[in-house]
């Protein structure tokens, strides 16, 4: 202070004494040399009382000097360097508030407790356009024009907060149709690869209801076939029983190829469900082991169900799975009780039995071959039509016919006579000793078969003479072809079947038969009367009946046929009863009843038999008669 004073005083003396050298103000005014203050010679510039050297930094304004209160102007008002100290800097700008002009940068530059007040804000939100952050709402939130720009990276034109389940894959968008076998959710409902499910495209295969390694429910599971023909992505669909469900919602794509298999159970953790290897957890489903129903369901639609009922119908095991035969996979098959059975072979060690993952064991009580037998008739293979008990043993090494040896089969050599006539009605020769036994493990037996004969004709093969022979003989009734079988039997095991045929052709000529009935015959009897009245008359029994034996076999024909039939008839009975025991025999029996006895005469009652017979060709003979007398006495 001392300073300032001293030195306005010395100024204020220069002053005076330069207006005293010269009256003319004016004229020392305008000549006057500016004054240059040095370090030797300070002057207080602004007149503020300060100099510059004595640390005004700006001598030319007197508002500014060292040690003055800072005013909120911009300036440095004091000289320490600083601008404005003291008064607000809301946004930290080193400007305070009352120099400082808002800008948008979401900040209350003026610090009126207003931020970014003046910009614009196009979404309402309370934050102006220039420091908005776009947001997936729907809404322009940074004043660009675009909305939610930067939500749609699939450029599907369904952004993220429009429910689009994958915006990095421009299939993936709600309302899109699903694309089958691609392996994206196109319609984002949940489900991969849906069908316009039908019904039938996934078959209940096989259910573990009631585990005994484990407990339940751990141990409980099911398995699904793909019966579809397309890859299936099963995500989605539901799974119900009784009153509970759940939807099958994976982490990643559960999907079924063609022809295989998914397990779902309630517990993933192998070491506690039995060793099964699990495709899927469901929860909040326990399956009854009595009476219960499983269901998967899809869109609405049932795709498959099943049913069981404690064992009324359907098998009913401990320790095992219901397990759908193999050949009956599908979804109307599986409807039916006697297609399933109780697995019977284990899986694992741990003893439940069952197929998890791969297809079922083969019914016991089916025959899943068609060879006409099962496992439970003793067929030791019933994959394969060639295996069955008696089968012939065709493959080396294969116990064919299920006798526990894989043995050789005999073979059949079956052939006729060729140089007998081949003409209808002569005999024909079949020859079968030719047949062996690799093994010579036993006699070899012989079973003939008539196979086909022509268009009317009668023949079976009870006409082949002695059709267990090994040579036969067999006399074709008609003209055309015949085809023979023969079976041989080592005793072990059968052969396979040999076939052949012939031809047979019409006799040029035929001769008609001629019939023999045999030569006539007699036979008398007596029965005792009893008297009546002192002998005034008698009362007679009839005699017992009689059989007559009959002989036509001297029955020829000119043709030397080896065959005729025979027809026997009654004629003439003479009051008697007369029965004919065959009457297509050429040796029956006629039996003669019912002649009566009267006291002291005979009663003669004479029978007469016809025969005819006819040959192979059809001619009938003429008929030949033979009497039957039969005399019946009283006495």
């Amino acid at each position: 202070m001392f300073q300032k004073t001293a030195t306005a005083v010395f100024a204020t003396s220069i002053l005076l004494a330069l207006s005293a050298c010269d009256k003319d103000e004016s004229a020392v005014t305008d000549s006057m040399e500016p004054i240059v203050v040095d370090s030797a010679n300070p002057l207080d510039g602004d007149g503020d009382g300060v100099t510059a050297a004595d640390g005004d930094c700006d001598d030319s304004n007197a508002d500014i000097y060292p040690g003055r209160a800072e005013d909120c102007n911009g300036v440095d008002d004091n000289c320490n360097e600083l601008t404005d100290e003291g008064f607000g800097d809301s946004d930290g700008d080193a400007t305070a508030d009352c120099m400082d002009v808002e800008d948008c940068d979401g900040l209350d530059n003026d610090g009126d407790a207003g931020v970014d007040e003046g910009f614009a804000d196009s979404d309402g939100d309370g934050v102006a356009d220039c420091v908005g952050t776009e947001v997936c709402d729907g809404l322009d939130n940074d004043g660009d024009t675009l909305v939610d720009e930067g939500y749609d990276a699939d450029s599907d034109g369904v952004t993220q907060c429009q429910d689009d389940c994958d915006d990095d894959e421009a299939l993936a968008y709600p309302g899109n149709s699903e694309i089958e076998a691609d392996g994206i959710d196109n319609d984002c409902d949940g489900a991969i690869d849906e069908l316009p499910w039908s019904g039938g495209e996934l078959v209940i295969n096989e259910v573990m209801n009631n585990p005994q390694a484990v407990t339940d429910p751990n141990g409980e599971w099911f398995e699904l076939y793909n019966n579809s023909g397309s890859v299936l992505t099963i995500d989605g669909i539901t799974i119900q029983s009784g009153s509970e469900s759940h939807v099958i919602l994976p982490d990643d794509p559960l999907v079924v190829p063609v022809g295989g298999f998914v397990v779902l159970g309630s517990n993933a953790d192998s070491s506690v469900n039995g060793n099964v290897e699990l495709d899927y957890e469901y929860t909040g489903i326990t399956l009854s082991n009595e009476s219960d129903d499983l269901s998967v369901v899809a869109d609405g639609v049932v795709i498959d169900s099943v049913f069981w009922d404690d064992g009324a119908t359907m098998p009913d095991p401990d320790g095992g799975s219901l397990s759908l035969g193999p050949g009956a996979l599908a979804t109307a098959a599986n409807d039916v009780p006697e297609n399933w059975c109780a697995a019977l072979d284990p899986w694992d060690t741990r003893g439940d039995a069952g197929s998890p993952g791969t297809g079922n064991e083969l019914c016991s009580h089916m025959d899943n071959d068609g060879d006409g037998y099962s496992r439970d008739d003793g067929d030791c293979d019933d994959t394969s039509i060639f295996v069955y008990p008696g089968a012939p043993e065709l493959e080396a090494g294969v116990d064919n016919d299920c006798d526990g040896q894989a043995e050789a089969m005999p073979v059949a050599v079956a052939t006729y006579d060729s140089s007998a006539s081949l003409e209808s009605c002569d005999e024909l020769g079949l020859v079968g000793s030719g047949s062996y036994d690799p093994d010579a493990s036993g006699t070899v037996t012989y079973e003939w078969e008539l196979t086909s004969a022509p268009s009317g004709s009668a023949a079976t093969t009870s006409d082949i003479s002695e059709y267990t022979d090994a040579d036969p003989t067999f006399t074709p009734d008609v003209s055309g072809g015949y085809t023979f079988t023969l079976t041989v039997s080592d005793g072990g095991t059968l052969s396979y079947p040999v076939s052949f045929s012939v031809t047979v052709a019409v006799a040029p000529d035929n001769v008609t038969p001629v019939a023999a009935a045999g030569s006539d015959d007699s036979y008398s009897e007596s029965v005792t009367c009893q008297a009546i009245s002192y002998g005034a008359s008698y009362e007679c029994d009839d005699c017992d009946s009689y059989d007559f034996d009959l002989d036509g076999s001297a029955s020829s024909d000119g043709n030397s046929d080896y065959w005729m039939t025979y027809a026997w008839s009654v004629s003439d009975s003479d009051g008697a009863t007369v029965s004919i025991d065959d009457s297509t025999s050429s040796t029956p029996t006629v039996t003669v009843s019912g002649v009566s006895a009267v006291y002291g005469s005979a009663t003669t009652a004479d029978v007469d038999i016809n025969l005819a017979v006819t040959d192979c060709y059809g001619a009938t003979s003429a008929a030949d008669s033979v009497t039957l007398t039969y005399s019946c006495t009283g006495s």
